[in-house]
């Protein structure tokens, strides 16, 4: 069943058997179906397939569930015990956390706007001062371009 070669119609075969399989749990759609049995009446290859699929999937489901003989002991996880002191501890601790959390950002306000002082003149003046203290770079002279041809692209180009 599983090592037969699949005819070759372009992957339509392998589809088609996947199909089939899903149609034996109950999980294809009424269009996939459609198209399943349009393949299957095409192709005897895949017809035989999923009749064999399908006595398989009988055959194991009516089979009873076994039960194993062996009785495996149930586990159990030990609970953690704390005295209740530090019990009383952790609760504290995370109750004072939450309590800092929720002042803390109780207590933020936004940062007021900047009073304007002065107009836009101050402004200005304080820009230009600014600028004046950054680091002077001598001018670097223009590149001169490469000279063109016409007709071939502008130098740089491949």
């Amino acid at each position: 069943m599983a090592g037969e070669a699949l005819s070759p119609r372009d992957g339509r075969c392998e589809r088609a058997r996947q199909w089939a399989s899903l149609r034996l749990d109950g999980e294809l759609s009424e269009l996939e179906d459609a198209l399943l049995e349009q393949h299957l009446e095409g192709c005897s290859s895949c017809s035989a397939f999923a009749v064999r699929l399908a006595a398989t999937t009988e055959a194991v489901r009516a089979v009873p569930l076994e039960r194993p003989e062996i009785s495996y002991p149930r586990f159990e996880r030990p609970g953690i015990r704390l005295p209740v002191g530090r019990r009383v501890a952790i609760v504290a601790v995370a109750a004072a956390a939450a309590l800092g959390a929720f002042v803390g950002s109780s207590l933020q306000k936004p940062s007021p706007a900047p009073a304007p002082s002065g107009g836009p003149q101050l402004s200005f003046r304080t820009d230009q001062n600014l600028l004046r203290q950054l680091p002077h770079q001598p001018k670097q002279p223009a590149s001169p371009e490469p000279a063109h041809v016409p007709g071939q692209p502008p130098e740089g180009f491949v």
